[in-house]
């Protein structure tokens, strides 16, 4: 996942509309006749990715379409369960966190719906890479950021991480932070050996070319529950490569999806088109975003889903065969 500069995003927008208006004409109506996508700070990956998706929409539709940049996520999340903004991006682990009223939300926003995964993100411990940590069981004793004081929501993922090798926090010495860049920078000066980390972010990189032989991507131990019984995160493996920065090897990490969200407010029709823009324009999405280019069109449909699906991204999944009776299940049960 990487951040990028206003002009360099300008610069996308603009040549990924050219590359939209010459694959075709308008194919697809909606009942509004304005389209915006709320998102977080501008510039920053869930904007990319949201100004990607209005230009295809504006490009099929002919209807303005725009990408609405927020403080934070949670900012609008009172504003799609009240049915007053179409459409808006947040984490699977925000977004069932105020579906059904979880800390940091102090009621249930139960008219929230997922339209479907926009991205996925990769998350893990980093440490030095001289330090000799290489596993989640290495970090026992070790200074490790263990919570964020305005990111509440992953501390139980920090948690989870320790998990994963058997161990809490009273395993270690924890360490609280006020967030992500601020984390990644006390490992920087020395004031950590172990943070959590959004891989790849323009602070993890920093940190990369900052400290004397660079940061490692700390494997997770072997039990994968902890990471799998949070909602929107699964266990994957991130591969050496270019734009995997402090990974020599393939290793264990927690990545944890994205979704596009709408309230039960929105027309099914719309929702219905909204999301077959987005799949069969995939591989145009993925040139306007590098960071989406590992995941596939199809795995907009999660084999897990974090929170309930709006009737017209069911509608479109079943479809296409990528809505089964185990998520039949899984509404059901999220809407008990």
């Amino acid at each position: 996942m990487k951040l990028q500069t206003k002009s360099v995003l300008r610069s996308i927008t603009a040549g990924f509309a050219m590359s939209v208006a010459v694959a075709g004409s308008a194919s697809a109506q909606l009942s509004v006749d304005r389209l915006t996508i709320a998102t977080g700070p501008a510039g920053l990956y869930y904007s990319q990715i949201a100004t990607a998706l209005t230009t295809i929409i504006q490009e099929k539709t002919g209807i303005p379409a725009t990408a609405r940049p927020h403080g934070g996520t949670s900012q609008y999340l009172p504003q799609l369960h009240r049915g007053e903004i179409l459409l808006g991006m947040n984490s699977g682990l925000d977004a069932y966190s105020a579906y059904a009223g979880k800390d940091p939300y102090p009621q249930a926003m139960d008219n929230i719906r997922a339209v479907s995964v926009i991205g996925q993100a990769d998350y893990s411990f980093i440490a030095r890479a001289d330090s000799g940590i290489e596993t989640v069981a290495d970090v026992k004793g070790k200074r490790v950021i263990t919570s964020y004081r305005t990111l509440a929501l992953f501390d139980d993922v920090n948690r989870a991480i320790l998990a994963t090798a058997g161990l809490s926090e009273d395993d270690v010495i924890a360490v609280a932070e006020t967030n992500v860049p601020s984390a990644i920078k006390a490992l920087t000066e020395d004031r950590v050996d172990v943070t959590a980390a959004i891989l790849g972010i323009t602070a993890h990189r920093e940190a990369d070319a900052a400290i004397s032989g660079g940061t490692r991507v700390v494997a997770l131990g072997p039990d994968p529950a902890p990471i799998d019984s949070l909602r929107g995160f699964h266990v994957g493996t991130i591969e050496p490569g270019p734009g995997s920065v402090g990974v020599a090897r393939p290793t264990r990490i927690a990545i944890y999806d994205s979704y596009l969200n709408t309230g039960v407010h929105a027309d099914a029709d719309d929702i219905y088109q909204i999301v077959r823009m987005t799949h069969e324009n995939w591989a145009e999405m993925q040139k306007a975003v590098p960071a989406l280019r590992g995941m596939t069109a199809d795995q907009m449909m999660p084999e897990r889903i974090s929170h309930p699906f709006h009737e017209g991204a069911i509608r479109y999944f079943r479809e296409i065969g990528l809505w089964t009776p185990e998520h039949d299940a899984q509404q059901a049960e999220l809407l008990k």
